[in-house]
């Protein structure tokens, strides 16, 4: 997955490039197993470039994610940490590649 790929998905914004789509990978599992661990760094990963826009960005992030029961990392929280089951392990109903 590349950064304008997920960009597309990313709520809209005027503040230009997003921190997120530096590493875009971070923020949704692999295809396939993902260790404890390294699920652990992913997420902590995520977090941390989520963490370099300003709170008020973080919240839409995870107000639209929510929105339309998007799975990853959104404002730099999981979907169970933000009160949610994923619709699927799709973006907006598109599988990743």
């Amino acid at each position: 997955m590349n950064a304008s790929h997920v960009f597309s998905f990313v709520p809209p914004t005027t503040e230009g490039v997003l921190p997120c789509t530096r590493d875009p990978d971070l923020f949704f599992a692999p295809d396939g197993t993902e260790s404890t661990a390294e699920r652990a760094l992913r997420v902590e990963g995520a977090r941390r470039l989520c963490g370099e826009c300003p709170h008020e960005r973080r919240r839409l992030c995870r107000a639209w994610a929510h929105l339309r029961r998007e799975w990853g990392i959104w404002g730099g929280r999981t979907e169970q940490e933000n009160g949610y089951a994923p619709a699927a392990h799709t973006l907006m109903g598109r599988g990743r590649s």
